[in-house]
């Protein structure tokens, strides 16, 4: 018993000491052909993304295709419904995934995903890479079969916000990543920007797995995010009630629920919605989760961004 308490000391004080876990230069981006950083871009595979004014957007993460796991909870049917009857699904601009759209990199899970999400909405699909989506050479079959570009991380328009994709499924952005990014926020200083990343930079030592594994990477990306007038980081992965958490009076991380449910942790399906109002610079998320029925409302938040 006293070892065991031993034990659990020192793997707490790694896991809390900077610099004791060293995080590699860690580059996904090796396979010949991957383009780094893709910029500007005004289409997702072969949909234009052409919006210009007010738009919305339906807001989802932790798809999890394929996991069978004890406890799952997946309302498909339900939430397809839901968002046909309420006029959700007509009127939505852009889909936005933040990460985890497999369960395991499998191609068999990419492609059920891909036929799903394709057939479903007609507009243009993001799709963030995730932990669950690079595993065993799937950053490769992420790229073919449901990214849309030739990148994990690139930069794209709606109205007059930048978005960037950045792909954060080792928990690090990698130094490479992490310099051509910082580089571009600055380099557009000038303009609203939203970041979309699976892994969130809110995070604590109750909750490491959750967030990403260098303290020291993480302060910096928060720095520089607030520096260069990053309005809001959304993220996804931690599979629990959603937060909303302001480093500044002008920068928040919303870190969304998943899109499936977890009996084990009573947590429901859920999806968000996002509405922009281009004259009054007003972005606002509203949240939708199974009340063992149907969908409903339970919440809103606006941000009026820079």
């Amino acid at each position: 018993m006293k070892k065991l308490l031993f034990l659990l000391l020192v793997l707490l004080l790694l896991i809390s000491c900077n610099n004791i876990i060293p995080i590699p230069n860690i580059d996904q981006y090796s396979n010949p052909g991957i383009n780094y950083f893709e910029t500007d871009l005004t289409s997702i595979g072969s949909r234009n993304i052409n919006i210009d004014g007010d738009f919305e957007i339906l807001l989802i993460s932790d798809t999890h295709f394929g996991k069978t796991k004890s406890g799952t909870v997946f309302k498909i049917a339900e939430f397809e419904d839901y968002i046909k009857s309420n006029g959700i699904l007509n009127n939505i601009d852009l889909v936005i995934n933040l990460g985890d759209v497999s369960d395991n990199s499998e191609q068999a899970q990419f492609d059920s995903y891909q036929n799903w999400s394709t057939n479903l909405f007609s507009v243009p699909i993001i799709n963030v890479i995730g932990n669950h989506d690079n595993r065993n050479g799937g950053v490769e079959r992420f790229i073919n079969t449901v990214a849309g570009t030739a990148s994990t991380f690139y930069c794209f328009k709606a109205s007059d916000i930048h978005f960037y994709v950045v792909d954060s499924a080792y928990r690090t952005l990698g130094r490479q990543q992490l310099g051509y990014f910082i580089d571009a926020l600055e380099k557009d200083s000038s303009s609203k920007k939203i970041v979309l990343t699976h892994i969130p930079l809110y995070g604590s030592i109750t909750n490491f797995y959750a967030s990403f594994a260098d303290e020291k990477e993480r302060n910096f990306l928060l720095s520089n995010l607030s520096k260069f007038g990053v309005d809001l980081l959304l993220t996804g992965h931690k599979h629990a009630d959603e937060s909303y958490y302001s480093y500044t009076q002008s920068f928040t991380e919303v870190v969304v629920h998943a899109f499936h449910g977890d009996a084990m942790r009573n947590s429901r399906p859920s999806f968000y919605t996002c509405t922009y109002k281009k004259n009054a610079s007003l972005f606002t998320i509203n949240s939708y989760s199974y009340n063992g029925s149907t969908f409903e409302k339970i919440g809103e938040h606006s941000y009026t961004l820079k």
